[in-house]
């Protein structure tokens, strides 16, 4: 699922925004899912995925690259907690650029 919420340093829109492609949920109530992000800020975000798959899958696990204090949802799986902000090179740099054509590189 692709969720938008940051807009900018801690600047973010009244609640998280799920944009297209939209998960086509078919029978998975057997299914274990991970859910994965890389900060577990506000952990609103990750509610609203989790929220979006309770009744659909069988279990929900998050994991996060780092956890802060005041997020609303506790990940299974973190790999450090801090209350600092952190920006992560997907986040302040710019696309990669194939010079031949100067069509954006999606795969790097």
């Amino acid at each position: 699922m692709n969720v938008e919420y940051y807009t900018g340093v801690d600047e973010r829109l009244d609640v998280p925004v799920v944009l297209p492609p939209y998960v086509d949920v078919v029978d998975l109530r057997d299914t274990k899912v991970l859910i994965v992000d890389d900060v577990a800020d506000t952990g609103h975000t990750l509610a609203l995925v989790r929220e979006h798959c309770l009744d659909e899958v069988a279990e929900v696990r998050s994991a996060v690259l780092y956890e802060k204090s005041r997020s609303v949802v506790e990940c299974e799986y973190v790999w450090k907690y801090t209350d600092q902000w952190i920006n992560f090179p997907w986040s302040t740099e710019p696309p990669l650029v194939n010079p031949e054509d100067g069509t954006v590189v999606l795969d790097a």
